[in-house]
Formats: structure tokens, C-alpha cells, sequence
């Protein structure tokens, strides 16, 4: 197995950190000073809208740019850039070359030890932008005032059940299929007693990216002209223009259902490999950096394995993982993560799930990436 991530597949250390509310604990790689998870106990979680950097092309001087505007909207709501649990960074690039600069940068930039969970996505940007980016922050004492500052740029969730809705795509053509997925992600909220109030981010994989206004527009008009936070990202699918997913938070209605629950509508076909919506009802969520490997069937495999230890290392197993995104660059690699992923999954209780081919992972042979959400054991 190739990974981007050095001597990943060597084991993992547990940085052991007494939690506070809004506290992170990290696990690394052997060895490195990269995250391999981070976890967050209590407190808030503030979900932003895709940041980007509309003029700089050299990846420093954009990396900087993208995360002063991390910092000001952490600020905003009262954290700050050393509290983010989780980041995604879209890179117009297929260069590894690129690629590593931008994770060194990202090492460089925290104390040691303390860089987020990290998942780097090659990815064409809308209006042709070099670098996006879009996080999840900590907030130790989160307020009514503070959740409802700049809601579009940035939705801090209070309520500690975080819901996990799998990604959707409607057919036709792009717009109207953004339309009819919204209201098909709405109905299968409403089963959960949940509004499209209750939702604190969404993200559109849509294809070609540079329609993203399109999709901005069908969103914004289903929330009726006040939307979350949105996501915007390249995807290469064949048979849909859009798929959508979306993050919401509620307080937790039914209590003793342990750290995590899972739910598919009676409309839907249940399916061994994935659930409709996972709960995390948990007090801690557990954020994973992406992991790698080429699209082999053995090396898929392989990769699981990794996930297993990555998972142990950190207080949670598969049995507890709330959101899983494939991204998968050849219909080989897609066809290796099919056959692979039931032998993993309890079939009762497999993540939220959504599948994204795209262009490129910026390794000649890596192609697949696995990003995963989880809920700790025994809480």
C-alpha cells in the first residue's frame, strides 16, 4: 500500500490528554508529529462555508490568506485557529509535489503535535480558485449570540446530537436536481422530528464546478434565503449533475441509545455498507485524517486494516463510525471499495456515507481516500 502520509502503516501512538469541554486530544502517526485523529469533548462545533483564496496562484502566501480568514471567523465565535479539530483543503493541483508543500505548511503552522486531522483533496475550485478550505472548530463555551453570528459563513452547533446525513443525488439536469435533492435530504430529516433549521452544513459535489452558482442558488432558495453554510466541490460522476450532503445538530430527544445511532427511512432500501443518517449522541467526536492507498482490492483492504488501528489507537472501532467519504479516482478503485467494505461494516449499523469519483489524488497509483467521523466506545 502507497500512502502520502510517511510510515503510516507502521502503528500509532495516543497523545493522552485530560478533556475538558471544548479540549482536543490527538493521535499521530509513528513516529511523525501528523494527526492521525483529533478527538473534541463537549462544547460547540462551528462548521464553516467553503473559505477560498480568489487571487493568490503561489500555495504559501494562499495558505496564509486562507487561514487568516480561519482565524477572524474562529474569532468571531470566540476560539480560536488553535481549536480546529478538523480541516479540508481543496487544492487546484495534481502535482504531489504541491500537495506535500501544503501539508508541510500545515505542520509548520501549529504547535507541535497539534495540527487538525487533515484531509487534502485535489480538486478544481469554483470561479477557478487556487486553495478552499472548510473546517471544524471547537468552541468552549458556546452561546445563543455566538451560534447565530454570520450563519452562512459559519453555524455553531450547541446541542451535542450531531447528525450525519449521507450524500443524495436527484436526477436531470443540474439545477433542478439540486432542488429535488434538497427536498428529498428535508423528508428524511423530518422523520427524525429535525427541520432545515437543524442543519449546520452543507456540501454539494457537483459537476462541472464551475455551474456552482447554480447550485447556490437552489439552496439558498430551499432554505428560503437563509442557508447554513455551504460546501462546494468537484465531482466526475457519469449518471448525476449533484450529490448533497448534509451536517445537523439537535438536542439528543431519546435518550439511552449509547454513543452513536443509526437510521434509513422506511423509503429507502437499507443497504449492509451504509446507513441514511448516523447520530453521534456521544459527548466526544473523533475526527480522522484522510487515509490512502492505490485502487487494488488487496491494498483496499490494507487500507481497512489501517482504519482499524487508526480507530483503536483512539478509543473507538468500526462498529462507532458516523461518516465515511469515499473519494475514488477510477471506476477500479470504486469496484475494490464495493467489494471490500461489507467484510468491515457490521451490516446493523455501517457509517453515513457518501461516494465521490474525482480526478485526481496527486499519486500516480493512490486512488482511493478514505475521510471518516466516529463516536467513541462505552460513552
Amino acid at each position: 500500500m502507497r500512502v502520502l502520509f510517511p510510515l503510516l502503516i507502521t502503528g500509532l501512538f495516543l497523545f493522552e490528554t485530560p478533556l475538558l469541554s471544548g479540549e482536543l486530544s490527538y493521535t499521530h502517526f509513528e513516529k511523525t508529529q501528523e494527526t492521525s485523529s483529533v478527538t473534541v469533548k463537549g462544547g460547540g462545533l462551528l462548521h464553516t462555508k467553503l473559505l477560498s483564496t480568489a487571487d493568490e496562484q503561489k500555495i504559501e502566501p494562499a495558505f496564509l490568506n486562507l487561514t487568516q480568514q480561519l482565524e477572524d471567523l474562529a474569532r468571531s465565535h470566540k476560539t480560536t485557529i488553535a481549536k480546529i479539530a478538523k480541516l479540508n483543503l481543496y487544492l487546484n493541483t495534481e502535482a504531489p509535489s504541491e500537495l506535500d508543500e501544503l501539508r508541510a505548511l500545515v505542520l509548520s503552522h501549529w504547535e507541535d503535535g497539534k495540527a487538525p486531522a487533515l484531509t487534502l483533496i485535489p480538486s478544481r475550485l469554483p470561479d477557478g480558485n487556487r486553495l478552499a478550505a472548510d473546517a471544524v472548530i471547537a468552541i468552549s463555551e458556546p452561546t445563543r449570540e455566538t451560534a447565530a453570528l454570520s450563519p452562512a459563513d459559519g453555524f455553531a452547533s450547541l446541542e451535542r446530537d450531531i447528525i450525519y446525513v449521507s450524500g443524495r443525488a436527484a436526477s436531470g439536469e443540474l439545477a433542478p436536481a439540486t432542488a429535488q435533492t434538497m427536498v428529498q435530504i428535508f423528508e428524511t430529516l423530518a422523520h427524525l422530528e429535525l427541520r432545515p433549521q437543524d442543519i449546520v452544513q452543507v456540501k454539494a459535489f457537483i459537476q462541472p464546478v464551475d455551474q456552482w452558482k447554480l447550485v447556490e442558488k437552489e439552496i439558498i432558495d430551499s432554505f428560503d434565503g437563509n442557508p447554513p453554510p455551504i460546501v462546494y466541490a468537484e465531482w466526475t460522476s457519469g449518471s448525476r449533475a449533484t450529490e448533497i450532503e448534509v451536517i445537523a445538530s439537535a438536542p439528543d430527544r431519546v435518550k439511552d441509545k449509547g454513543p452513536i445511532s443509526y437510521f434509513t427511512p422506511p423509503e429507502d432500501k437499507k443497504s449492509p455498507v451504509y446507513s441514511r443518517v448516523a447520530t453521534i449522541h456521544s459527548d466526544e467526536v473523533i475526527f480522522f485524517s484522510g487515509h490512502h492507498s492505490s485502487g487494488s482490492e488487496d491494498e483496499a483492504a490494507a487500507l481497512f486494516a489501517q482504519l482499524k488501528r487508526t480507530a483503536m489507537a483512539t478509543g473507538t472501532n468500526l462498529r462507532h463510525f458516523a461518516k465515511a467519504t469515499y473519494y475514488v479516482t477510477t471506476p477500479e478503485a470504486s469496484a475494490s471499495l464495493n467489494a471490500v467494505r461489507p467484510g468491515h461494516y457490521d451490516p446493523e449499523r455501517p457509517p453515513a456515507a457518501s461516494k465521490v469519483m474525482i480526478r485526481s489524488l496527486g499519486e500516480g497509483d493512490t486512488q482511493l481516500l478514505i475521510d471518516m467521523i466516529a463516536a467513541p466506545v462505552g460513552q
